[in-house]
C-alpha cells in the first residue's frame, strides 16, 4: 500500500519549502475532493461545527444519562478527582505518591487538569468529565487536519460524522477519567500528524522528529496502549525511509523520546520498576501462544471476532445490545468491503502520484489494526476498554471507503450519502436511547466528583513492599499521613468516608492469633465512632479465611468477647453474613434448616437471614428464575418456624439484591410479584442489603442521593419504598446506635 519517498507530498496545504539556493516552491498536496474527479456531494460542516456537535452531544450525554451508567470506571474516575481535590486543597503527599498503579502514570496528570476545572465549576463529576472531553476534542480535531489534507475534505467530515456518533462505549469511555487508554487517542492522533508532517518536509527540520519523539515518550508512560502507535509509527517510518532511515532525524527521535519518556524512568528507577508489572505479573507474561490456540479452538474469541462482537457494548448477553454490535459492525465493515468488492470488479487500483500522502495514511491505519489484533489475540487483555485506541483508525478506513464507493458508483452517490448519514444518525440514537434517563438529569451537577475512601487502598496497593508482611506497613500508613496529615484537613463528610475506609484497612491486616497487646495496636487507631465497622470486618475476615468452616471462624474471634461483648457480637454478626456468601454450597437448604446450629438468641436473627441467603444462592444458582424462587418459597417457607420466616426471607432477598444488581435492576420490582405476606420482608431484607452496600461502599454519595439507592428503588411503588427504607434504617442503626443492640425492631404483632 505504501510507497518508498521520492517527492513525497505535504501532508498540509500551501507549505512552502526552500529548494537548493534559491526561490521556492509549493509542495503538492492532496486536493479537497481527493476521492473523486468531480465535484462530489459533500458534509457542508466546517471543522469548528463538528467540534460543537462533538462536545455538545457529550454534554448532552452527561446531563441525560441515568444513574446506572454514569461512569464505567466510577472507583478510578473518582480517584482521579481525589487527586484532583487534593492539588486543590494543598497536596499533603509527594506528586508522584498520588497515581492511581505503577504502569498508567498518565492519571498524575488527568488529576492536574481536573484541578483545573475543579477550580472553574467546583468538585463535581461534571467538572471531572471535563477532562476527557476536552482530550477526545483535541484528538477529533487532529485527526480531522491530518485526514483533510491527506484524503480530503469529504474523508474528513465522514470521519469526524462517525467519530461524533460513536457507539455507546467509545461514548461512555470519552467522558471518563482516566478514558481507559482513551488518552492514548490524543497521542495517536498526534503522533500521525507529526509523522506525516515530518516525511514530507523537505526542508530537513530536525524539530519535527524530536517532538514526534517527545509525544511517543510521554504518550508510552501515559497508556502502555499507545506502544501499539509507536509500533505502527515505526514501521511506517522504515518503509517510506527503506535503505536511507538511519539519518540525523532519528537521533533528534532518540533525543526527543528519551526526553519524554524521563519521568517513567525516574520514577520506576525508585519503585524497583514496579511499572513493568501489570495486575501482579510482569507485562510480558501476559502474552502467549496459548491465547492464540484457544482463539483457534474458539472463532469467537479471536481478536478480530471480539472486537465486533462487543464494538457498540460489551454485555452481549442482551438481546438489543447484540442487535446494536451486529448494526455498528455491519456499518463499518460494510463500506470497507464493498470497496474491496468493487476494486475486483472494475479492475481498478489505487492511485498513484500525488495523492500517495493517502495511499500512506491508508497503510498506517492497516498497518495499526494488523498490530491491535495481534496485541490483543496473544494477550490476556481482552476486555472491551482496550478497543477504545483502535476506533479513530477504523473510522477512518470506513469514511474512505464511502467515498471510495461515491467515485466508483458515481450515479448513486448521493444515494449512498443519504443512506450513509441517515444509517449512522438512526442507530447512535437507537443505541444511546437505553442509556438516557429523565429521572434525574442533570445528576453531575451536583454529585461529588471526589471520594478520600478510595485513597487509603489505593496508596496501600502501590505502595505496600511487595514479599513483606502487610501488617506493619499498614500501621505506618494509616499513622502518617492519613491520621497525622490528611485525615485533620477534611470536611466533615470527607472525614467519615476516610475514617470508615480507614477502620476497614485495619481489619484488613489485624492478626487474629488471639494475642491481647498485638491486637491493641490496630484497635487503638482505629477512629473514634467507627470501632463497629472494624469489629463487622474482622468476622468478615475470619469467615473468608475459613469459607466451609463455619466453627472455625467462629473460634477465630473469641477473643474478642473477652474485650467487649458488642465487639464480639458484632464480629458474629460479620461472620454470619459472610458465611452463605464464600461457603461451598455443599448443603441443602433444607438440611440446613431441619439441624439449625445452637446459636445465642440475640444472633438467631442473623443466623436465620445467612440462612436465607445460603438458601436463595443454592436455589437462584441452579435456576436463575424469580418465578421458581418464588415457588420454592412458598413450598419451603410455610416449614418454618413462624418466628424466623421474617428472617430467612430477609436473608433471601439480600442475595437476590446481589444477582439482580449485577443482572438488570429492572427485574427487582418483580419482588413485588411475590405472595403478599412474604413481600414486606423481602423488601425490608432488600432494604439491609442496599444499606450494606451503601455503608461500605467507596462512593461520597449517600441517602436518597446514591447511585445505590437510585438504581436499587427504581420501579418499586411508593409502599415498597417504605418497607425497604425500613430495612436500610434497621442495618444502618446497628453500626451508629452507640449501645449494641439486635438489628432488627420488635416482632410485628
Amino acid at each position: 500500500m505504501m510507497m518508498p519517498s521520492g517527492n513525497t507530498p505535504a501532508v498540509h496545504g500551501n507549505v512552502t519549502s526552500q529548494v537548493g539556493a534559491g526561490g521556492a516552491r509549493r509542495v503538492p498536496v492532496a486536493p479537497p475532493n481527493a476521492t473523486g474527479d468531480g465535484p462530489p456531494p459533500a458534509i457542508n460542516v466546517s471543522l469548528g461545527g463538528f467540534l460543537l456537535l462533538f462536545v455538545a452531544s457529550r454534554l448532552l450525554y452527561v446531563v441525560l444519562i441515568d444513574p446506572s451508567y454514569l461512569s464505567p470506571q466510577l472507583y478510578d474516575e473518582l480517584y482521579v478527582g481525589t487527586i484532583a481535590q487534593e492539588l486543590v486543597t494543598g497536596p499533603t503527599l509527594p506528586f508522584a505518591d498520588y497515581r492511581t498503579n505503577n504502569y498508567m502514570l498518565g492519571t498524575l496528570m488527568i488529576g492536574t487538569l481536573a484541578s483545573g476545572f475543579f477550580l472553574l465549576f467546583g468538585p463535581t463529576v461534571f467538572a471531572l468529565k471535563l477532562v476527557p472531553l476536552l482530550l477526545f476534542t483535541l484528538a477529533l480535531a487532529i485527526w480531522c487536519w491530518t485526514i483533510q489534507h491527506a484524503a480530503g475534505e469529504r474523508v474528513a467530515g465522514y470521519f469526524a460524522l462517525l467519530f461524533c456518533f460513536s457507539p455507546p462505549l467509545l461514548t461512555a469511555y470519552s467522558t471518563a477519567s482516566p478514558c481507559c487508554h482513551g488518552e492514548s487517542i490524543l497521542f495517536s492522533a498526534l503522533t500521525v500528524f507529526l509523522l506525516f508532517r515530518m516525511l514530507s518536509e523537505e526542508t530537513g527540520s530536525l524539530a519535527l522528529p524530536a517532538l514526534l519523539g517527545l509525544t511517543a515518550g510521554v504518550g508510552l508512560w501515559f497508556a502502555y496502549i499507545y506502544g501499539l502507535t509507536l509500533l505502527a509509527a515505526l514501521g511506517c517510518w522504515l518503509w517510506h525511509d527503506k535503505g536511507r532511515f538511519w539519518q540525523a532525524r532519528v537521533l533528534w527521535f532518540a533525543l526527543g523520546f528519551a526526553a519524554g519518556f524521563a519521568p517513567w524512568i525516574a520514577i520506576n528507577v525508585q519503585t524497583h520498576f514496579a511499572g513493568l508489572v501489570i495486575y501482579d505479573k510482569a507485562v510480558w507474561k501476559h502474552f502467549g501462544l496459548a491465547y492464540l490456540w484457544d482463539g483457534l479452538a474458539h472463532p469467537w474469541k479471536l481478536a478480530p471476532v471480539e472486537f465486533l462482537r462487543t464494538i457498540a457494548s460489551d454485555d452481549i448477553g442482551d438481546r438489543y445490545s447484540r442487535a446494536v454490535n451486529l448494526f455498528y459492525s455491519l456499518l463499518y465493515i460494510g463500506p470497507i468491503l464493498t470497496v474491496g468488492v468493487l476494486r475486483l470488479k472494475t479492475g481498478q487500483s489505487a492511485p498513484t502520484g500525488p495523492r500517495q500522502t493517502r495511499r500512506m495514511l491508508i497503510g498506517f491505519c492497516i498497518l495499526y489494526l494488523v498490530v491491535f489484533a495481534l496485541a490483543v489475540q496473544f494477550s490476556d487483555f481482552r476486555s472491551a476498554h482496550y478497543h477504545v485506541p483502535a476506533y479513530p483508525f477504523l473510522f477512518f478506513l470506513t469514511a474512505f471507503s464511502i467515498a471510495q464507493c461515491q467515485e466508483l458508483v458515481p450515479l448513486v452517490r448521493r444515494q449512498i450519502q443519504t443512506v450513509f448519514l441517515a444509517s449512522v444518525v438512526v442507530l447512535d440514537l437507537g443505541a444511546h436511547a437505553p442509556l438516557l434517563s429523565l429521572d434525574r438529569p442533570g445528576l453531575a451537577f451536583s454529585a461529588k466528583g471526589y471520594s478520600y475512601a478510595i485513597l487509603p487502598w489505593t496508596y496501600f496497593g502501590i505502595h505496600a513492599p511487595a514479599g513483606s508482611g502487610d501488617r506493619q506497613f499498614i500501621l505506618e500508613l494509616v499513622q502518617r499521613p492519613l491520621l497525622s496529615d490528611i485525615l485533620p484537613k477534611l470536611s466533615s463528610d470527607d472525614q467519615r468516608d476516610l475514617s470508615r475506609a480507614i477502620a476497614l484497612l485495619l481489619a484488613k491486616a489485624v492478626p487474629l492469633n488471639g494475642q491481647a497487646g498485638e491486637f491493641a495496636r490496630f484497635e487503638g487507631l482505629v477512629p473514634p465512632g467507627f470501632d463497629r465497622y472494624f469489629y463487622y470486618k474482622l468476622g468478615v475476615k475470619a469467615m473468608v479465611r475459613h469459607p466451609n468452616e463455619l466453627y472455625k471462624a467462629v473460634a477465630a474471634v473469641e477473643f474478642v468477647r473477652h474485650r467487649s461483648p458488642t465487639a464480639y457480637q458484632l464480629a458474629l454478626v460479620g461472620i454470619y453474613r459472610t458465611w452463605p456468601v464464600v461457603g461451598a454450597l455443599n448443603s441443602s437448604p433444607e438440611s440446613l434448616a431441619h439441624s439449625p446450629a445452637p446459636v445465642a438468641p440475640e444472633l438467631s436473627p442473623h443466623y436465620w437471614r445467612a440462612l436465607g441467603l445460603w438458601a436463595g444462592r443454592y436455589w437462584y444458582e441452579k435456576d436463575p428464575s424469580l418465578s421458581r424462587l418464588n415457588a420454592h418459597l412458598q413450598v419451603f417457607v410455610p416449614r418454618l418456624d413462624p418466628s424466623v420466616q421474617k428472617y430467612f426471607l430477609q436473608g433471601v432477598a439480600q442475595v437476590l439484591f446481589t444477582y439482580l444488581s449485577a443482572d438488570n435492576w429492572v427485574l427487582a420490582a418483580e419482588l413485588e410479584h411475590f405472595p403478599h405476606a412474604y413481600q414486606e420482608d423481602l423488601l425490608e431484607g432488600w432494604g439491609m442489603a442496599l444499606g450494606e452496600d451503601e455503608l461500605f461502599s467507596p462512593y461520597p454519595w449517600k441517602g436518597q442521593e446514591s447511585l445505590s439507592w437510585m438504581t436499587a428503588t427504581k420501579g418499586f411503588s411508593a409502599r415498597s419504598l417504605v418497607s425497604i427504607q425500613q430495612g436500610k434504617a434497621q442495618f444502618e442503626a446497628f453500626f451508629e446506635s452507640p449501645a449494641a443492640r439486635a438489628l432488627e425492631p420488635p416482632l410485628r404483632p
